[in-house]
């Protein structure tokens, strides 16, 4: 069903698009006062109230972070009953007891879709009373949630929840994560494209440790060395160069520092996309962060150790300094979407809330 806004005379219009401003920001004007008086509130606690209110939540957050892990315990251990269950059953045994657990998604399903089908007719015909900008694009998207392409989609991603939790939470996970993590880094490789030219009075200083000697020179005949940070001076032709007078953007201090404040840059976009859409956590944000940080730095030295293998080959070569930065956003940037996906998966625990709620994964919603 196509939702489309009622008809109704200019003045209307007008007079409806004021209604929904003016609650709009009572609304807000309401959440803002309820913010004040509960930042009232806590001035306004003893010391002693204080450190109770703080045991308090360290407390429930430990429940909830010990109930996430009772909960896989219990979820591995029953698959592993099924299993043994299952494995035990004759031919007759299984084909009815894979029946009955398809009957059990069907009626699960189908409570889904009646909950569904009424919370898309009140949101479309609330919809239908919106003039304004915003609503008038939110109701074109959410007509196109409702294009029997999408809702095929979404039916038939419920029912991979309803029957396999574990495995769509994952594909759901993967999906998002390499969706964001390429994202930033095709933005990490625009920003190089730009950069190194702000730090282009740095390009004449080399920047190469611990230098160690791989046998080989590129078409210049300087010789070629492995390093973590590999950044010597570069001439006009890509090769390495010991002249700082003929020094060009693309290499040295400048060229480092450029590089390494895109891929800065790009995990600040990184960190609140995969935190809050891929892993749907809520745990501190200011420990994650942290963490984040300690691995970002630890993964780069890596892959950077990685690039100095590959950087002198690529300079022996002589390939063109245009595929040599695309190869290092890319074998860069690849190492550390794998490593940083399971490190993800430990410091962005989805479902931890910092009180006692539970927020459950949900799938993209096309409604």
């Amino acid at each position: 069903m196509w939702y489309k806004a009622k008809a109704i005379s200019p003045e209307e219009k007008i007079a409806a698009i004021t209604r929904h401003k003016m609650e709009k920001k009572a609304d807000h004007d309401r959440a803002e006062a309820e913010e004040k008086a509960r930042a009232a509130s806590l001035k306004k606690e003893t010391p002693e109230e204080k450190q109770k209110a703080k045991e308090e939540k360290a407390a429930l957050a430990k429940a909830a972070k010990e109930k996430v892990k009772a909960d896989k315990i219990a979820e591995k251990n029953a698959k592993a009953e099924e299993k043994a269950k299952v494995s035990a059953m004759t031919p007759e045994e299984k084909k009815a007891y894979l029946a009955e657990k398809n009957a059990q998604i069907e009626a699960k399903f189908s409570q889904y879709k009646e909950k569904h089908a009424a919370e898309v007719k009140a949101k479309g015909e609330a919809y239908t009373t919106r003039y304004d900008l915003a609503g008038r694009i939110g109701r074109f998207f959410f007509n196109i949630g409702q294009l029997p392409l999408n809702q095929a989609y979404m039916n038939w991603w419920r029912k991979l929840e309803i029957a396999h939790p574990a495995f769509s939470k994952l594909l759901y996970q993967i999906f998002y994560f390499i969706v964001f993590s390429e994202g930033v880094t095709i933005l990490q490789y625009l920003i190089m494209l730009f950069l190194p030219y702000v730090f282009a009075s740095l390009c004449s200083q080399p920047f190469v440790w611990p230098a160690v000697s791989l046998g080989i020179t590129d078409s210049a005949g300087n010789a070629l060395n492995w390093a973590i940070f590999n950044e010597p001076m570069r001439d006009i032709n890509n090769n390495v160069t010991l002249d700082p007078s003929k020094a060009v953007v693309g290499g040295g201090l400048g060229n480092f520092l450029a590089f390494e404040i895109a891929v800065f840059a790009a995990q600040c976009i990184n960190f609140p996309l995969q935190r809050n859409i891929t892993f749907k956590s809520h745990g501190n944000p200011w420990w994650q962060a942290m963490w984040y940080f300690i691995g970002w730095v630890a993964i780069s030295v890596f892959v950077n150790a990685v690039w100095g293998i590959c950087n002198p080959f690529i300079l022996y070569w002589g390939w063109p300094k245009g595929i040599s930065d695309l190869l290092k956003t890319f074998i860069t940037g690849g190492i550390s979407m794998i490593i940083f996906f399971f490190i993800f998966r430990i410091i962005f625990p989805a479902g931890q809330a910092q009180g006692n709620e539970q927020v459950p994964s949900e799938p993209a919603k096309a409604s």
